[in-house]
C-alpha cells in the first residue's frame, strides 16, 4: 500500500507546475508532516484521524485548484539532439 500512496502522490502531484505548487503547499501542513514522519517511523501508510483526513482531502482540492489557476504553463521542452542519441 505505500508504493501505491507514493504512485498516486506522483501521478497527481507531479503532472505540471500548477500542481507541483500545490504539493508544495500542502507540505506546510502540519498534518501532512506528521503524517509522513510517522508513516516512514513506522514503514507503512498512517491511518490517523478520519476527519482531519477529510480536511486533508478539501486541503488537497482547494491547492489543486488554485495551484492550476495561478502557476505559468509548463514550457516546452525539446532536445532533439539528445533525442537522437537515445534511438
Amino acid at each position: 500500500p505505500t508504493y501505491t500512496v507514493l504512485d498516486i502522490l506522483q501521478k497527481v502531484f507531479y503532472t505540471n507546475n500548477g500542481a507541483r505548487e500545490a504539493f508544495v503547499e500542502l507540505c506546510n501542513s502540519k498534518y501532512v508532516q506528521q503524517v509522513t514522519f510517522d508513516s516512514y517511523l513506522y514503514k507503512k501508510v498512517q491511518g490517523n484521524n478520519p476527519l482531519d483526513d477529510l480536511r486533508l482531502l478539501g486541503e488537497t482540492i482547494g491547492c489543486l485548484v488554485k495551484g492550476y489557476s495561478t502557476a505559468k504553463p509548463d514550457a516546452e521542452f525539446s532536445n532533439p539532439v539528445e533525442s537522437l542519441k537515445r534511438i
